[in-house]
């Protein structure tokens, strides 16, 4: 129980943002994600997380056909849809909500009564009596607690609905952590940002030359920040997307995933691919863009950097260690009057290999045997280089300087960092980027 964190436009945009299905519910999508809001404000429930439940229970809005519920049902949670059971149906979108809300009330609270409710019992019980007696009431305080028959069947529920939480969460700008009432209860914790995640969403960060940034979800989603522009996503169904990179016109980007592949948006869809892919094999580690804007560069986990377009003939540093999966990142730089790029690989113990005509410059960090390098930055024309650790302490060389993040603690957290103008942002495993 509790006020949504998320408004009404929060809701919708992030819907909007995320789904390609046909949406098919009797409102538009603005009014539906206001209506979960202000019914959930009501009955002090968290309607931003049931808006996340109705996501989980609709196919996004779409009611695929074949299923116990149609649109014109009003019905967003599934409720009374099963095999002989009566599916429940609404005159409206808004009492459909409501209904839902109250039944939620009644799962979180074991004092509710028809009668404390702040609006009318909406007739989905069957009447005021059924309500008050209903024999799973305050059986789920909390969201962790939902399912393994607390509204539906698969013990996956609760966490299939709070990773879709955590997902709007991240994508408006907050930090992508389960709420309070998530925490140590026995659940599985799913993986958008929830402590001791199997898997996390932060990935990637990457700064666009006309400002603003992206992070990188484990499953692919792009999230746009600070104005920088969205030029979409390829939403994967497991958590496989390890890099991004933005053209030098920030008029697009790639994607890189585990296997190799590169998702091309906006701008970069012009760009040459590399010989890079390895299907069903996790060992693509980081992808890079050239200064002019025709060349990509890929390094797999063994240090093997595969070039296209423009940088194809470029020679490459020195890193292909077979059979050991320790490169972490590749950047490219051009330096002074030079128009041809510099190589520069990551390795997990901080190293930083390079080639090309760039300045070599003193090592930033090195940690023999201890596999914790994250993140790598490289200054425009090769004048430095900041090496990010685990722990939230950028390593800087030449004319980048050092920093410590906010959030820096004695835990391997950290997984990317990029300029935004001549300020660092580094991405936490949680999704949230911090200065």
């Amino acid at each position: 129980m509790g006020p949504s964190r998320l408004s009404g436009p929060q809701l919708a945009a992030f819907f909007k943002r995320n789904t390609r299905s046909p949406y098919r519910a009797s409102v538009p999508i603005d009014v539906l994600a206001q209506l979960f809001v202000d019914e959930g404000n009501a009955e002090n429930v968290r309607g931003d997380v049931a808006f996340a439940q109705s996501i989980l229970e609709t196919g996004w809005f779409s009611f695929p056909d074949g299923g116990f519920v149609r649109p014109e049902f009003n019905n967003f949670a599934g409720m009374g849809a099963c095999g002989g059971c009566t599916v429940v149906t609404q005159p409206t979108a808004q009492l459909g909500v409501r209904a839902q809300i109250q039944h939620l009330r009644s799962y979180a609270d074991p004092t509710s009564r028809a009668r404390n409710l702040h609006f009318p019992l909406v007739d989905s019980f069957g009447n005021a009596h059924a309500y008050d007696t209903f024999s799973r009431k305050g059986w789920a305080p909390t969201w962790s607690q939902m399912g393994n028959g607390n509204w539906a069947t698969d013990p996956t529920y609760a966490v299939k609905v709070l990773g879709i939480y955590n997902r709007m969460l991240i994508s408006a700008g907050l930090p992508g952590q389960c709420p309070p009432d998530a925490l140590g209860l026995g659940q599985p914790r799913f993986a958008y940002g929830c402590p001791n995640a199997l898997r996390s969403p932060g990935r990637a960060i990457a700064g666009n030359p006309n400002g603003g940034y992206y992070v990188l979800n484990g499953d692919g989603q792009v999230y746009a920040f600070g104005g920088a522009p969205y030029y979409g996503s390829s939403v994967f169904p497991f958590e496989i997307a390890r890099d991004i990179a933005v053209t030098p016109d920030g008029h697009g980007y790639v994607v890189l995933d585990g296997w190799g592949g590169v998702h091309k948006f906006g701008a970069a869809a012009s760009l040459p691919l590399p010989s890079t892919y390895w299907p069903g094999w996790d060992i693509a580690r980081g992808v890079a863009i050239s200064a002019d804007g025709h060349g990509l560069a890929v390094v797999d986990g063994f240090g093997g950097v595969h070039t296209s377009g423009s940088i194809a003939h470029l020679p490459l540093p020195s890193t292909y260690w077979r059979g050991w999966d320790i490169a972490r990142r590749i950047q490219l730089s051009a330096a002074d009057g030079v128009h041809t790029d510099s190589i520069y690989v990551l390795d997990g113990w901080g190293s930083v290999h390079q080639s090309g005509p760039a300045p070599r410059l003193r090592a930033a960090a090195y940690w023999p045997g201890w596999d914790i390098a994250r993140g790598l930055v490289v200054r425009p024309r090769g004048g430095g280089y900041g090496v990010l650790d685990g722990w939230g302490v950028i390593h800087g060389t030449g004319n980048l300087p050092g920093k410590t993040f906010s959030g820096a603690a004695r835990a391997d957290r950290f997984r990317g960092v990029t300029l935004v103008g001549t300020v660092y942002e580094a991405l936490r495993n949680d999704g949230f980027a911090t200065l």
